[in-house]
């Protein structure tokens, strides 16, 4: 059974795809952030709105990351190494 991820973690996952999108094209596509984030069409552009007012991305002229949702994607990478090895002692 697949577990529902919550709001942050696709905020990460779309932050992880703009970011891997970056390094491999010169423009970031919403079909392809789309596909690489594993979301519906329409709950991205939803997500995209809430991110981009929360400050972690920019819609202007390109999607991007701003400096605070790459704050946020290294900070929510490093929570998520902390529980794998939290979970790893216990199991």
């Amino acid at each position: 059974m697949k577990t529902k991820r919550s709001k942050l973690q696709i905020y990460f996952d779309v932050i992880t795809a703009i970011l891997s999108e970056k390094q491999h094209n010169n423009e970031v596509s919403k079909t392809r952030l789309q596909h690489k984030s594993n979301t519906s069409y329409d709950k991205l552009l939803k997500y995209l709105d809430e991110m981009n007012e929360k400050g972690l991305i920019n819609l202007e002229n390109e999607i991007d990351a701003t400096e605070l949702g790459i704050r946020f994607h290294q900070d929510y990478s490093t929570v998520n190494e902390l529980i794998d090895e939290i979970t790893q002692r216990l199991s």
